[in-house]
């Protein structure tokens, strides 16, 4: 009788078994990143969304607490907003100071499209045909003309959410569309 011989043992991975890892690996990459990605997306412009509605709703609970006007002017153009009250010294919208923002005590513009806004951009505003929201010592809100809003004021961000100012009351939402 022959004695057998043990069969050897493997101590490496084929070429073949190595590509056909990979292969399975960039597949599953491609079917679970795409919607990640997009998700990513949904959540900075949700997160977006939030701070602005949080920002509109901090500028009319300043007016109602100081007794003085208050600003919200939205630049779609430039991508931001800045803060705005009515100067103690000087009332009136032409000597208006920034607010500093209760987030970072900044008092330059909130700019969307980088850090943890990036790829979020101000798709429009409506605020009674302007950019801007005001807010009496009553927390009533106006357009940059100084009209009471006749309508719901609105600015809409990307992946179709929105944040609504409603007319008289000043109710601020944020909302898919």
């Amino acid at each position: 009788m022959y004695a057998k011989h043990p069969s050897p043992t493997r101590s490496a991975y084929t070429l073949i078994e190595l590509v056909t890892v990979i292969s399975i690996l960039g597949i599953m990459a491609v079917f679970v990143g795409g919607p990640t990605l997009q998700y990513i997306g949904e959540m900075r412009s949700s997160a977006a969304g939030a701070r602005l509605a949080g920002d509109i709703r901090y500028m009319q609970r300043l007016a109602l607490a100081s007794g003085r006007r208050t600003w919200v002017d939205i630049d779609s153009g430039g991508n931001q907003y800045t803060l705005y009250i009515e100067d103690v010294d000087n009332p009136g919208k032409a000597n208006r100071v920034g607010v500093a923002h209760p987030m970072d005590q900044s008092t330059s513009a909130v700019v969307f499209g980088s850090g943890p806004f990036a790829g979020v951009s101000i798709t429009g505003v409506s605020i009674n045909s302007t950019s801007e929201i005001e807010f009496d010592s009553f927390g009533i809100p106006y357009d940059a003309s100084g009209g009471a809003l006749t309508s719901y004021g609105e600015v809409q961000l990307t992946n179709g959410l929105a944040v609504r100012v409603h007319p008289v009351g000043g109710m601020v939402e944020q909302l898919a569309l």
